[in-house]
């Protein structure tokens, strides 16, 4: 990874880690064959060293993600602006510094992963990176989840990521 500015606000890696596990979704950022960016948002759900999302057989993504073409994954578990109450605001109103630091800006927590992307090919595999991402984001409905697994995992793609670097931060 890049070093970065702020090296106070770096988190550890299994802290980073569990912002991958709290985000809604991610945004995964490849350059294609023709050295063009490809981004896009998706559902992740992560096991270990391994993020797994689900796609088409069949557009850009079923192109890219696979024989461990380079990725970044971005991922961010919070991210808010600060809510001073009238006094609190009025205590700094004529403060640049602490208004930058307490009213301008955001509080997030973030992670950032490099990773080599992978098709899935191993029907037990495919079959946990879908449950992986059932349970992230249905867990309430998993009760259903083989009736649909046992008629959708053929007519879909799982792809998993594995992380080779990873880093966190925060600004709490």
């Amino acid at each position: 990874m890049n070093t970065i500015r702020r090296s106070d606000r770096l988190l550890d890696e299994e802290t980073a880690l569990q912002i991958i596990d709290q985000a809604v979704y991610a945004t995964i950022s490849c350059i294609d064959d023709n050295g063009e960016i490809f981004s896009i948002p998706l559902s992740i759900a992560r096991n270990g060293e391994h993020i797994y999302i689900h796609g088409a057989k069949a557009g850009k993504k079923s192109v890219l993600y696979q024989n461990g073409r380079k990725v970044k994954i971005v991922c961010v578990a919070e991210n808010q602006t600060p809510q001073l109450s009238a006094d609190e605001f009025a205590a700094i109103r004529d403060n640049a510094k602490a208004l930058a630091s307490q009213v301008f800006t955001t509080k997030y927590t973030s992670a950032i992963c490099t990773a080599k992307a992978y098709l899935v090919d191993n029907e037990e595999e495919k079959r946990l990176g879908l449950k992986l991402l059932c349970q992230k984001y249905c867990l309430k409905y998993m009760t259903a989840f083989d009736i649909t697994a046992d008629d959708y995992l053929n007519k879909l793609n799982i792809y998993r990521f594995d992380i080779t670097e990873i880093m966190g931060k925060s600004n709490k």
